[in-house]
């Protein structure tokens, strides 16, 4: 699985039923963060703590110790920000730095193994480093271009540009590789992961379809294939890695064949895996507010394809989802032992839910669900916009 969600250190592998859990979220229409405890033996989940971030933040990546959380904004000038998380969450976290980049980035992941931060959005992505003492950012190492150099400096460098420019970054670790959709190419950049954490450009590979805009893309455990989602037509595609390209292997749909003619209406978001990669789920979103989105989740066979045509199961979201229908999967699980529930944490921007969906091998069901804004406790009556959510115990 991607950076994103490492595998987690012994002392937090429990069984799931012992615990609170606490995850972060930011928001895309203001500039709190927010910590949320999830009690699984009361299906209780709650707003632990609200406090002010750096500008709306649109997405997070942790460290593999989870006491650091790195996260994207939409603040202008454009900036990363590194944060301490204390008490696996219930302490609160607490800022470390601010460092400046170029344009906005969407994505963001963290090394496993590597002292780096990568970074990507709109015309251009970064490689820093991870200062030793604080775990904050550190040096800037490398600057990606998705844009020829002559036109960065006319280029936009906002937020807009993530709508056509580069989108997501993931990093396949068992190939030294790192891929980064490009919404408006249509293509999948592919680098080789260097010794020193930097990247070297190998191909830019074009991806299945055309005008499909893919938007975010995980490699599977073992490195050979990589799965990505398009934005403007809400398809999975699965490929073959190879040394210098990609080969496509297999397309379905996110959305039900009965909602094929309205296909235009939905937006492509997420995928994530299952903890043991046992399963795939895929998001998308509707593009307003008439339109439901869906959670999809697909069983991976043992070759890494996908093992049917139509998913084991989707589950249609309470409302569009708006910006957001992100999902992260619970990485908590005791090592070697059959995952016979699952939980799902997804974010809604229309209305302000974040959601603890559960997943029993045949069907996903809403298991607990907080919304921000309204129930913030501070007389709040209009809805925050939830962006991306991670879980940090």
């Amino acid at each position: 699985m991607s950076s994103l969600c490492p595998a987690p250190p012994v002392a937090l592998v429990e069984p799931v039923s012992t615990k609170i859990h606490y995850l972060l979220s930011g928001t895309f229409n203001t500039v709190f963060l927010y910590l949320l405890a999830f009690n699984p033996l009361t299906s209780d989940l709650s707003i632990h703590a609200k406090i002010r971030g750096e500008g709306p933040h649109q997405f997070w990546a942790l460290n593999e110790k989870r006491d650091r959380a790195y996260g994207t904004t939409w603040a202008q000038p454009p900036t990363l920000s590194a944060w301490e998380v204390l008490g696996n969450g219930r302490d609160g976290i607490k800022r470390i730095n601010t460092v400046p980049i170029t344009a906005t980035s969407s994505y963001i992941q963290v090394s496993p193994v590597q002292p780096r931060i990568y970074s990507a959005g709109g015309p251009t992505g970064e490689v820093h480093a991870v200062d030793p003492v604080t775990g904050g950012f550190g040096e800037k190492l490398q600057q990606m271009l998705y844009v020829p150099e002559a036109d960065l400096d006319k280029a936009d460098k906002t937020r807009v540009a993530l709508r056509y420019g580069s989108h997501g970054i993931d990093i396949n670790l068992p190939r030294k590789q790192v891929f980064v959709p490009h919404v408006g190419h249509d293509s999948i950049y592919m680098y080789n992961l260097r010794e020193d954490g930097q990247l070297d450009l190998v191909n830019n590979c074009p991806s299945y379809g055309t005008h499909d805009g893919i938007r975010h893309v995980v490699p599977s455990a073992d490195g050979s294939k990589l799965y990505g989602v398009t934005e403007h037509t809400s398809f999975v595609d699965v490929y073959d890695i190879l040394p210098d390209s990609l080969q496509h292997r297999q397309r379905f749909s996110v959305i039900p064949s009965d909602k094929d003619p309205l296909r235009k209406t939905f937006r492509g978001d997420t995928l994530r895996f299952s903890q043991d990669g046992q399963y795939l789920f895929v998001t998308t979103r509707g593009m307003t507010s008439a339109t439901r989105g869906y959670v999809s989740v697909w069983k991976v066979g043992a070759d890494g394809l996908l093992a049917s045509e139509e998913p084991v199961d989707r589950y249609e979201t309470p409302t569009s989802g708006g910006k957001a229908n992100a999902v992260e999967t619970f990485p908590f699980h005791p090592r070697g032992s059959p995952i016979t529930t699952d939980w799902i944490v997804l974010t809604d921007d229309q209305d302000g839910w974040i959601i603890i969906l559960e997943w029993d091998g045949k069907k996903i069901s809403e298991k607990a669900s907080v919304r921000l804004g309204v129930e913030d406790g501070d007389g709040e009556t209009d809805a925050v916009g939830a962006s991306h959510a991670v879980w940090l115990s």
